[in-house]
């Protein structure tokens, strides 16, 4: 479909080679066609088609080469304007005319029309046989300055794009020596060498520790007082090293001794535990007296003003289950919250020094007379 225009020129090819070279030429324009048109029905082979159709009427003399003249005027586009989309004046996508080249073909008119409303006041008693001569060398000259403007224009154009490549270049090439200076660092928990600043056993023993602390503050939000910093200091150092002697009980799979399978193998654990520790405190939550109040709420709500029938009695009961589960959660993240401050309490502050430690030279100085004065009048 695509090469029906010159399908009566294709047999004189000659060797199947070539054949198969245009061939594969086609194919690859088809492809870049079909980035703008899509794959569909067949527009791109369809939008090809118009192309060589075109320019075998623009041809003044028969094609002798084919092979030549698909290649250097048959397949290439050809646009008439700045836009990527335009094919000799025609648009790719929708096969209409090319706005972009009408715009141009306006511009092209109104300068003419200035260069001519310019040569009528500056030459307004020119003769009517050079006034065509007069008006050409001034067309010309404006044409020139747009060009050079224009040329002068892309030239900054691509300085630009130049500039913005190199700009990336350097980026890049920043961005591998900093990838490279990274990796070269040693571990900062073992001081392991090359490690990128964290090693794989040590990097699994921080998350593991950060899930430990998770579990053990679970245990202790839901079993301490926390009206007693004292205690809860005990109970969490306490269920701190229960838990961290479960969690390094863990052995290596297949009791392999290596420590990135053993630091692993405990992350796993911690995880475990955890999620563990988790639905056990949502469970005693559950059946918590402020969890069956707001069920027990929601469930007679829910049955209010309705007949008491074994579908609207189960829907009580979803609605009843879901408010226990949300109250459950609700509770549990209370009590974290509270045994967090409780902590951050605790921790000792260092006492702000005083303005006259902070500004000795100001403390020492002597009252002026106007503060002096003030002072009396208030007194």
């Amino acid at each position: 479909m695509a090469l029906a225009p010159v399908a009566w020129l294709w047999a004189g090819l000659g060797r199947a080679s070539t054949g198969a070279w245009l061939a594969k030429n086609v194919r690859r324009e088809l492809v870049r066609l079909r980035t703008f048109v899509g794959d569909g029905e067949g527009v791109a082979e369809r939008r090809l088609a118009e192309r060589l159709k075109r320019r075998l009427a623009r041809q003044r003399t028969p094609v002798q080469d084919l092979a030549a003249w698909l290649i250097r005027r048959g397949l290439p586009q050809d646009s008439g304007c700045w836009s990527n989309l335009c094919d000799d004046g025609i648009r790719i996508d929708s096969g209409g005319t090319c706005p972009s080249c009408d715009c141009l073909i306006g511009d092209r008119r109104g300068l003419r029309q200035i260069v001519a409303t310019e040569v009528a006041a500056q030459h307004p008693h020119v003769a009517a046989g050079e006034w065509r001569g007069v008006y050409e060398d001034a067309l010309r000259a404006k044409f020139d300055y747009q060009s050079a403007i224009d040329a002068v224009r892309r030239e900054r154009a691509a300085e630009r794009q130049v500039a913005f490549h190199a700009a990336i270049e350097e980026q890049r090439a920043q961005l591998a020596e900093e990838e490279v200076r990274r990796a070269a660092r040693p571990c900062e928990d073992c001081g392991r060498a090359e490690a990128a600043g964290l090693c794989p056993v040590c990097s699994l023993r921080r998350s593991t520790k950060a899930l430990v602390d998770q579990a053990v503050d679970i245990a202790v939000a839901v079993r301490a007082d926390v009206d007693d910093p004292q205690a809860v200091a005990m109970l969490t150092a306490q269920v701190a090293e229960d838990t961290w002697v479960v969690v390094r009980g863990a052995g290596a799979p297949d009791g392999a001794d290596d420590p990135v399978c053993r630091a692993f193998a405990e992350k796993d654990l911690a995880t475990k535990l955890l999620e563990q520790r988790r639905r056990r405190a949502l469970r005693r939550l559950l059946e918590s007296g402020p969890a069956e109040m707001e069920a027990a709420h929601v469930r007679r709500m829910t049955l209010h003003g309705m007949f008491l029938t074994d579908k609207n009695r189960e829907r009580a009961e979803k609605a009843a289950s879901k408010a226990r589960e949300r109250v459950a959660h609700d509770l549990l993240r209370e009590f974290l919250g509270d045994l967090a401050r409780v902590r951050a309490a605790a921790v000792p502050r260092e006492r702000p020094p005083a303005w006259s430690e902070r500004c000795p030279d100001l403390a020492a100085r002597p009252l002026d007379e106007d503060t002096v004065a003030v002072g009396a009048g208030l007194a």
